[in-house]
C-alpha cells in the first residue's frame, strides 16, 4: 500500500503560500526559513526512512535545476 499524498490542489495551495512566504523575506533569511520548514515537516512524519528519501529527492532536484541553469 503507498502512503497518502496531497492532491494536487492542496500542493498548488503550498506551492503559492510557500513562494509568497519566501517573496517576503530577506534573500539572506531564506536559507534558514527552508530548513526550519523541513525539519518542522520532519517532525510530523513518523518515519525517518521517508524524510531521508525526500531530502535526497529534493536534492537531485536541485542538482537538476542547476543542469537546466548550465
Amino acid at each position: 500500500m503507498t502512503a497518502p499524498t496531497l492532491p494536487f490542489a492542496d500542493l498548488e495551495r503550498v506551492y503559492e503560500r510557500l513562494a509568497t512566504t519566501l517573496d517576503a523575506l530577506p534573500e539572506a533569511d531564506e536559507s534558514h526559513f527552508l530548513a526550519q520548514l523541513a525539519l518542522a515537516l520532519a517532525h510530523r512524519v513518523p518515519d525517518v526512512d521517508q524524510v531521508m528519501a525526500a531530502i535526497e529527492e529534493a536534492r537531485q532536484g536541485a542538482t537538476l535545476d542547476q543542469d537546466d541553469r548550465a
